[in-house]
């Protein structure tokens, strides 16, 4: 028989390579931007690997790429003024959902465990992406990258989220693709599973000690049900 883990109280999903494959219409954004700065376009590949910690971080790694190494505040600006305008007119052209993504949400729904979204990506973009993609009615909690003065991998993200869910953060778990989102948790004291077929550069999660999914269908498979 099995094993199964205990059914969790609540379940926190990042967004950006957990549950939607993003990065095509961010590069389209992230090169329109670079383009209009005059500097070289990257690749889907290369800018797979600077999704992750949110806007601005992500901005950085491009003009850094682009051999912009130090960039100012006002290249900064200028690039985001160029990213948000080119993003919000494409946010779900060519983004999908990972496979069976509705089918794990609404399975947690079905069974009664709140989930919430947890995200580093900026408010004015999560919620037109879910609407595009049906995902909207599935999150009790939303918790963007501009909701808090921290995003991950610092745990008051989770921690909000659990609170507004009314649950105890020991009690569940933090579902994501990178170690931002496995340091986030370990921080905040709650569980943590590495899918791992996401955006994190590379980098390893183990010292996080997480459980390691390959695909989203696993996590059906991984608590026991009542």
């Amino acid at each position: 028989m099995p094993s199964y883990l205990k059914k969790p109280e609540w379940l926190c999903f990042d967004l950006d390579g957990t549950l939607v494959d993003s990065a095509p219409d961010i590069a389209v954004a992230m090169n329109y931007a670079l383009q209009e700065m005059g500097l070289a376009s990257a690749t889907l590949a290369e800018v797979r690997n600077f999704i992750g910690d949110g806007a601005y971080v992500l901005l950085q790694r491009g003009l850094s790429h682009a051999g912009v190494e130090q960039p100012s505040e006002a290249d900064m600006l200028q690039a985001r003024r160029y990213f948000d305008l080119a993003y919000g007119e494409g946010i779900a052209e060519h983004s999908i959902c990972y496979p069976d993504c509705e089918t794990v949400l609404a399975s947690f729904s079905a069974q009664a465990i709140p989930l919430a979204l947890v995200t580093n990506k900026p408010r004015q973009f999560v919620p037109p992406l879910l609407q595009r993609l049906g995902l909207s009615d599935y999150f009790s909690v939303l918790l963007c990258g501009d909701d808090l003065a921290q995003k991950k991998p610092h745990p008051a993200p989770i921690q909000s989220a659990v609170a507004q869910m009314q649950k105890e953060v020991t009690s569940g778990y933090m579902v994501g693709d990178s170690v931002t989102d496995m340091e986030a948790a370990w921080r905040a004291g709650a569980g943590a599973i590495y899918m791992s077929y996401g955006y994190n550069r590379g980098v390893s999660v183990e010292q996080f000690n997480p459980i390691r999914l390959n695909r989203l269908a696993q996590l059906l498979n991984l608590f026991e049900r009542e």
